[in-house]
């Protein structure tokens, strides 16, 4: 018999169910059965029209998905026991047996807007969405790809991000702009993209296509954020398909923490929540879990008065208010956060963390300033993270160079403050989550500064709420 051993990251059935459905549908004896981090397939060989069928079946209506990882496939003696696995239903896009009845016209199911997928499972999700989608771009917008063909057309995008945008789970992943004409309507360099998702998504799609329209654009929930740096791919936000957390703590941040423990098979450890809600460290111990470091909240009239009292930054602030007096008068009237405040002093058009990110993400070379984000053990010097940034400011630095050298300063002091924490409980082992990972200029430093201490970041389970 031929045995198939998939490599897969999630607790998620469907994948499975839609083999089972496949064997049953080509008429080969054979089973399916899902286990931790791994599907198992056996198949009885000794049917070659059957295995025929069942090789054709796959090709044409199994649907890729982004949490496997691997396949080996070996031909062992023995005899294949016929399984009926069952699947329960998931909120997933259509398969490509589904896509090729809705787009048929010889179909019954042609232009359905009733079409479910239950080629995986007995019992259909009915989703309730209730998205609109526009030919007309309206701030933070995100982009249904309605015509496959043309990705390449309008986005620049690796082999590994085609995989994982055409998934069956469809996630949301940002890209670089190619297309001129959708950065002069967005007036954005990067912009984050999605297949069509479910069955309304997808007769948009099909009409946007048929009226020459490659495209359309919508507000986008966080339903599934992804990222691929390097060798990693992780879910950063997410309301369906990634892992359910287990009720371990009432509190949702050391709950986070400690699912993501469980999961590594990790009793003690110590993990960074870079969060935009706040930043801070955790541990796990014998004696129990708790928010070890939480780096105070930023409070920007506090910081900017904090300022004031400094000579040096009192003087570097009337330098700014001089050379940039509408940017200076925003701040001095305005409560922003962190995020908002490093955007306007940059003058990014969108303020907040996303502008800010994708700002970052401009800067093509190597290394970055040295912007100060001092930690002494007990708070965070706020007014020297913004006097580093706005002395940049003044003597000419890129705007995109600076905001780049931020998220590398977040991930430094991330690393630093991880590797002291290891230090004095005599813990090796460490964990990270956190929105801020949606950055990839942050995600990298610290894969690559930390590599050597081979921190978790896990595939299932969501970086943030």
């Amino acid at each position: 018999m031929i045995k198939q051993v998939i490599k897969y990251s999630s607790n998620n059935s469907y994948f499975a169910g839609f083999l089972q459905n496949i064997i049953n549908k080509s008429g080969i004896i054979g089973s399916v059965n899902q286990y931790e981090n791994k599907i198992v397939l056996q198949l009885d060989d000794s049917d070659e029209k059957a295995l025929e069928r069942f090789s054709e079946l796959s090709t044409r209506e199994l649907p890729h998905s982004m949490f496997i990882e691997d396949i080996k496939t070996e031909v062992i003696e023995g005899e294949v026991i016929p399984s009926d696995f069952k699947s329960k239903a998931y909120d997933i896009a259509l398969c490509p047996k589904c896509l090729e009845d809705i787009t048929n016209p010889a179909s019954k199911h042609y232009l359905d807007d009733t079409l479910v997928c239950t080629h995986y499972c007995n019992e259909p999700f009915v989703s309730s969405d209730n998205t609109t989608f526009s030919p007309h771009y309206s701030m933070g917008a995100s982009i249904l790809v309605c015509d496959a063909s043309k990705v390449d057309e309008m986005f620049i995008l690796t082999a590994e991000e085609k995989k994982l945008l055409f998934s069956i789970e469809k996630p949301t992943i940002k890209v670089t702009i190619k297309s001129d004409e959708i950065k002069e309507f967005t007036g954005r360099n990067f912009i984050d993209i999605k297949a069509p998702y479910n069955t309304r998504s997808t007769l948009v799609a099909i009409n946007a296509k048929d009226a020459d329209m490659p495209y359309m654009f919508f507000q986008s929930s966080d339903d599934l954020n992804v990222i691929k740096v390097q060798e990693n791919f992780s879910i950063i936000k997410a309301s369906r398909v990634a892992k359910e957390l287990n009720d371990i703590n009432s509190n949702p941040t050391i709950n986070r923490f400690e699912n993501l423990a469980y999961e590594a098979n990790y009793g003690e450890c110590v993990g960074a929540n870079l969060s935009t809600k706040g930043i801070g460290f955790l541990i796990k111990t014998t004696q129990g879990t708790k928010e070890t470091v939480k780096f105070k909240e930023f409070d920007l009239q506090d910081t900017l008065s904090l300022m004031k009292e400094d000579e040096i930054r009192a003087k570097l602030l009337h330098n700014f208010q001089n050379q940039f007096a509408s940017i200076y008068d925003k701040l001095a009237d305005g409560n922003y956060d962190l995020f908002e405040t490093l955007s306007i002093i940059l003058d990014v058009k969108e303020i907040g963390f996303n502008g800010l990110s994708e700002k970052a993400l401009e800067f093509r070379g190597n290394g970055g300033l040295k912007i100060d984000i001092n930690y002494d053990g007990e708070s965070v010097d706020y007014s020297a993270l913004l006097g580093s940034v706005i002395s940049f400011r003044l003597a000419g630095a890129d705007d995109f160079y600076i905001a780049y050298s931020v998220f590398e300063a977040i991930a430094d002091t991330a690393i630093a403050t991880l590797n002291q924490l290891k230090n004095k409980f005599d813990i090796k082992d460490s964990i990270m989550l956190g929105d801020m990972f949606a950055n990839s200029v942050l995600y990298s430093r610290i894969l690559s500064k930390y590599q050597l201490a081979n921190p978790y970041f896990s595939k299932d389970i969501a970086f943030d709420e």
